[in-house]
């Protein structure tokens, strides 16, 4: 779908996400942070992101590690959108500012970790 997605490890749990340079920050949908065991009523929902849907708040969170393939991040901090919000989890610039280095070729997303 022109799209790359990907399966990423959040705090040991499988989740799909979507790459998203326009994104700024790592941000769940609302059935993944349930997944991860973040339940609603425990978050507080007053980060204000604006999306192509218009303006709606987002809850801060602190995610332990998260792992792409060899790629490990810890004390990620991401945002999760209110239920209906999000179809897809998306992998913005909080991680991929911590990377060396992604590029595309041709049909293929390379990301490259920070050396040391």
């Amino acid at each position: 779908d022109g799209h790359f997605r990907f399966e990423v490890q959040v705090n040991g749990k499988s989740a799909p996400f979507l790459f998203d340079t326009g994104a700024s920050s790592i941000v769940l949908t609302a059935e993944t942070a349930r997944m991860l065991g973040l339940r609603d009523e425990h978050l507080r929902f007053a980060v204000p992101v604006q999306t192509a849907n218009g303006r709606s708040m987002t809850a801060p969170v602190v995610l332990d590690e998260l792992a792409v393939g060899p790629i490990v991040f810890t004390k990620v901090s991401a945002l999760v959108a209110k239920p209906g919000l999000l179809n897809d989890n998306l992998f913005g610039q909080s991680v991929l500012g911590r990377l060396e280095s992604y590029e595309v070729r041709g049909n293929r997303l390379v990301l490259r970790a920070r050396k040391g």
